[in-house]
């Protein structure tokens, strides 16, 4: 037997009424267990001490755990680690109050939910962490990312607020179906929210914003990004495909329904990382992806591009030799970019788009398959784009 509680909107004293697991009491044999965190309290211990299945609920408060190594990199300090499957981990908010996790300093991701971060998890089931939630957390100033899902799989990441923590805000990687919804991502030097070498993951209705990039889809299938908004990053939102991974190719993939508006931030990137390679002024980039469908997009206001599909080795200037060593196909190819509403894009194009010009919809001519169609734009490069017809 499993305790359900409601969380949104749920006051303590109702919360008290679930069951006698929350009360301190023990549960019967075999149930699932609802613990609360107070202020004052260390959630990793809550963590710690959680069986499969449990539910924990952390009170509004700010909190600042001691830390513990990373699961998917010991290296690394986690301000809370979950190594177990069927966690459910809960931040309540009353009013304005919420649940802050902080970085006391020294610690390097704020949430991270995994039991390892070798690749081979993809084919190892013990390896990956079943059936998570993480939901109603801010989670703020992390040397790294604010929540990592690692190696995972059927997990969630609800009504979280990363906000200024380096690198990721929301990092979910090697992992299977998932979702990440009704999220906020700012002030991240990489990607506010990234999905790596992935599949069957849904990320909707987010806002991320002063962000690099706003959304990255690397190396995944079918994942589709739709209904959020991005504006104030570098770039809105970037599908595209990395060497030497353990993920080679990046298909079949959806962006659709989103608002992707004045990503003209500056390129705060961490020294060599390849997100430095991204123009400002970039609204939706596809490079070196394929069968990638986007529509029904509203882009607007980026002064470098609106839209993009491009070959990766151009988008990065690399020679034939380096493109060559890459070992994997740069070019996009079979991507549909269809009923999209494109405009007031390109007008001040950063010069590392050169020799392309700015414009509403942009393409460098390379790759097969790739078509056009139904959408609203006042400027493209080339002039005539191929038709999906």
């Amino acid at each position: 037997m499993k305790k359900t509680i409601a969380v949104a909107g749920v006051a303590t004293a109702a919360l008290l009424a679930v069951g006698a697991a929350v009360l301190g009491f023990p549960a019967p044999a075999g149930a699932a267990a609802t613990v609360i965190v107070r202020p004052g309290q260390s959630i990793q211990a809550a963590v710690a001490a959680a069986a499969p299945g449990d539910t924990i609920v952390v009170e509004p408060g700010r909190y600042a755990g001691a830390g513990v190594a990373c699961p998917a990199n010991p290296a690394q300090t986690c301000g809370v680690a979950i190594a177990k499957d069927g966690i459910s981990l809960i931040g309540l908010s009353h009013g304005s109050h919420r649940v802050v996790l902080v970085n006391p300093g020294g610690q390097d991701v704020g949430i991270q939910v995994a039991k390892t971060g070798d690749p081979a998890c993809l084919s190892d089931p013990a390896q990956r962490v079943q059936d998570s939630l993480v939901r109603g957390f801010t989670v703020s100033g992390f040397a790294r990312d604010g929540v990592d899902v690692v190696c995972a799989d059927h997990w969630r990441v609800t009504g979280v607020r990363a906000v200024g923590d380096a690198v990721y805000g929301i990092f979910p990687v090697l992992s299977g179906p998932g979702r990440v919804d009704h999220s906020l991502a700012s002030g991240a030097n990489d990607t506010g929210i990234y999905v790596g070498q992935s599949h069957n993951v849904r990320a909707d209705h987010n806002l991320v914003t002063g962000n690099v990039t706003g959304f990255e889809i690397e190396n995944s299938s079918a994942v589709r990004v739709d209904h959020n908004e991005a504006t104030g990053n570098t770039a809105g939102i970037l599908s595209f495909t990395l060497p030497f991974l353990a993920v080679t190719s990046n298909s079949g993939n959806r962006i659709d329904h989103n608002l992707v508006t004045g990503n003209n931030k500056p390129n705060t990137c961490p020294p060599g990382d390849d997100v430095c390679q991204v123009p400002p002024g970039s609204g939706i980039g596809v490079a070196a992806a394929d069968h990638n469908q986007i529509d029904h997009n509203t882009v607007r206001g980026n002064n470098t591009f609106g839209i993009l599909v491009v070959n990766l080795c151009n988008a990065f200037h690399l020679t034939p030799a380096q493109c060559a060593a890459l070992g994997i196909d740069p070019n996009a190819d079979g991507n549909r970019i269809t009923a999209n509403t494109v405009t007031g894009n390109g007008g001040s194009p950063d010069p590392g788009i050169a020799p392309l010009p700015g414009a509403d919809l942009l393409w460098d001519g390379t790759g097969t398959g790739n078509c056009w169609e139904h959408n609203t734009a006042v400027s493209t490069f080339p002039a005539r784009l191929p038709g999906c017809g």
